[in-house]
């Protein structure tokens, strides 16, 4: 019997593996897919994620510095900063570094299984797969967004979510990173396109409803104006989680990552904070492992520790996420074009607490801006409360919850 089974082989169950196998515990690793990392995702990583959890040159396709917005009406406002603020790298050699460093800690892996369900036990946790039973004092759940292992364990589901969807293309011209808003492209989120090596990009979006139909759209457009000359891959779709889970711990079970919910509510980027929660969730395994107290009660710190890090930046995330879906296309161009008007990049780019991986100062900073404020109050009351002060976001989730039905795929 091991000490612990991961389920999930992406960044928060690697990098769980890793920690715990270092420390000297007997460590399983199993995942469905045989190619580690093999999931889609556009690969950009902040500066400080990079700089915490570093990556080989070689997979680094490139540095961003800037990216152009497109409005509805077609204006263009381009954000650039002084230094680089994210890399774009490749995500399935990025995630499987953290498995090569668990292997050789130790950690065993176990691929091109499926686990079936698991059962807690007095004494461990036993999963089973498709090809039999493997056992152990506790589990660390990693398996995704949209795992039945959630619901058998009694923690529930994400109460919100969105589905992405994304294609490698070739492109001409696209240098840059272009995102895309508007009702036409993708309503109430956006589009993207993603340069990886020279003359190819990711080209995706996320929505709630009728993913692979707008996505057919929006590579139609981009083709028109010249930018895609060709797809490489078929496109993928997968889901999203905007609301982390209620309860993240059982008894020997501590959920990590996207099956947790995680995740920015405003990008749909999940990789930085995975990583950051498998390792608070691998340090309060490993004083329970050394006390031999596995229980729910004692597991409930996990919960607590991540929440202190992570809570503020999803509430105020998935506020600013649910307002903008108010947004009509006449309002999202004019909050644009006096964003450009007013140098509002600029001041973005040049703020020290503006950072690519915590969204909530910049969130603030939109809010309580006097010209991009006067545009909310033209939308709703709602909104103008909103705007009045960047404090205001932090009580505004539950305003904006009640505020208009969610609507699920």
């Amino acid at each position: 019997m091991q000490d612990v089974i991961v389920v999930g082989a992406g960044p928060a169950g690697n990098n769980a593996a890793l920690s715990l196998a270092s420390q000297g515990y007997g460590v399983t690793v199993i995942d469905s897919r045989e190619n580690i990392g093999d999931k889609l995702c556009t690969g950009l990583v902040g500066e400080e994620c990079f700089r915490r959890y570093p990556i080989d040159p070689a997979h680094v396709y490139g540095e961003i510095s800037a990216a152009k917005v497109f409005a509805p009406s077609s204006d263009v406002v381009r954000f650039e900063t002084p230094h680089p603020v994210a890399r774009v790298v490749n995500r399935v050699a990025y995630v499987s570094s953290f498995a090569d460093r668990a292997r050789d800690a130790g950690a065993e892996y176990t691929l091109g299984r499926r686990v079936a369900r698991v059962e807690q036990r007095k004494d461990r946790v036993s999963v089973v797969t498709d090809d039999g039973v493997s056992e152990a004092r506790a589990l660390v759940l990693a398996a995704g967004f949209g795992s039945q292992l959630n619901r058998q364990l009694g923690l529930g589901e994400a109460s919100d979510y969105v589905v992405g969807v994304q294609a490698l293309v070739e492109t001409d011209g696209v240098d840059e990173v272009e995102v895309y808003l508007g009702r036409h492209v993708a309503p109430g989120f956006f589009a993207w396109l993603v340069p990886t090596k020279p003359g190819f990009a990711l080209a995706g979006l996320l929505v709630r409803k009728n993913a692979p139909e707008r996505f057919a759209e929006f590579v139609a457009a981009r083709r028109l104006d010249g930018k895609i000359v060709g797809t490489v891959s078929k496109p993928v779709c997968w889901g999203i989680p905007l609301r982390p889970l209620r309860k993240t711990y059982a008894e020997r079970v501590m959920v990590v990552g996207d099956a947790a919910g995680q995740v920015k509510p405003t990008t749909g980027g999940g990789i930085f904070y995975s990583l950051m929660a498998s390792e608070i969730a691998s340090g309060a395994l490993d004083q329970a492992l050394r006390d031999d107290d596995l229980t729910a009660n004692r597991l409930r710190s996990y919960q607590k520790d991540w929440k202190d890090l992570l809570s503020n930046e999803l509430e105020v995330g998935y506020s600013a996420r649910r307002a903008f879906e108010f947004l009509g296309d006449s309002h999202i161009s004019s909050l644009v074009s006096q964003a450009g008007k007013n140098g509002f990049p600029a001041e973005l780019a040049n703020s020290p607490d503006v950072s690519f991986d915590w969204h909530s100062s910049m969130i603030g900073k939109i809010m309580g801006h006097p010209t991009l404020g006067g545009v909310l109050r033209l939308v709703n009351p709602l909104l103008a409360r909103m705007a009045r002060t960047p404090a205001s976001a932090n009580a505004f989730s539950a305003e904006v919850a009640v505020a208009e039905p969610v609507s699920h795929v």
